[in-house]
């Protein structure tokens, strides 16, 4: 896919867009474990004389792309650029680029280091990256397990894993679920409830649409439109971890339909 947009892109210096083939071809490369290719594909972002180079695109790959070259023993070749945009980040206070900044600081710092920039990169309002907070979790839980801090990283653990899990980021939760049992734990799948998960807008949508309802119907009676409904559900579904409306009784259960 990667490759027919930038088939698609031709020989224009569409930046944008093959930034963004970048990001989906070096987070592709990630999840199958091939943090070098991965490594190499996002590096290509932050490389002025790049086609694929973007001034704040780049901002979404700076995470990932320490991620790949932690895993591929490229932490020097990374520096740099890690510094880089430090610098950059002092000047646009750009949320995006300070939030994985934070990430990129705390995995390549040194053991005496990396505590206070974990928790700095934490304590921010991660609230709109659910999936960043996660990996970062999941980098701390890591990072305390290896100085064999067990119990205190089971903590970080098991929210990454819930997150990761609730999200279908299949490859990180399963990382998650090894660390936790190198901690000393085996982690669980339950589902969270409902109420921890969904809007009471969304809930009371879900309820109705479970019992058969069309987006119009549904519609008439919390007054919205059905494509207001149809972009609620549309949210939704990742939330539940499910696909399709037909899957909607199963998960809220029958109680919940029924109220």
């Amino acid at each position: 896919m990667a490759g027919r947009a930038e088939q698609a892109a031709g020989t224009q210096r569409l930046n944008n867009l093959l930034a963004c083939v970048q990001l989906a071809r070096g987070l592709g490369l990630i999840r199958t474990g091939r943090h070098t290719d991965a490594y190499h594909a996002l590096r290509r972002m932050f490389d002025p004389t790049d086609p694929a180079f973007h001034e704040s695109e780049r901002y979404h790959a700076l995470a990932p792309l320490v991620e790949a070259a932690r895993n591929a023993c490229l932490d020097d070749d990374v520096r740099p650029i890690v510094a880089d945009m430090a610098r950059l980040a002092v000047a646009t206070q750009a949320p995006t680029l300070l939030v994985h900044l934070g990430y990129a600081e705390a995995v390549l710092a040194a053991d005496e280091d990396a505590e206070p920039l974990y928790r700095a990169a934490l304590a921010r309002d991660l609230t709109r990256w659910p999936w960043h907070r996660a990996r970062l979790e999941l980098a701390y839980g890591s990072w305390l397990r290896r100085q064999r801090r067990m119990t205190e990283s089971r903590i970080p653990l098991r929210a990454a894993h819930t997150t990761l899990e609730l999200i279908g980021a299949d490859t990180w939760a399963q990382q998650a679920a090894i660390e936790l049992r190198a901690a000393g734990e085996r982690p669980t799948t339950a589902a969270p409830a409902l109420h921890d998960v969904l809007s009471p807008q969304e809930l009371q949508v879900a309820r109705l649409a479970a019992t058969g309802l069309s987006n119009r119907e549904i519609g008439e009676r919390p007054y919205l439109s059905p494509r207001t409904i149809g972009s609620i559900l549309y949210r939704m579904f990742p939330k539940l971890n499910i696909t399709s409306r037909g899957q909607l009784a199963a998960r809220l259960g029958r109680d919940a339909v029924t109220d």
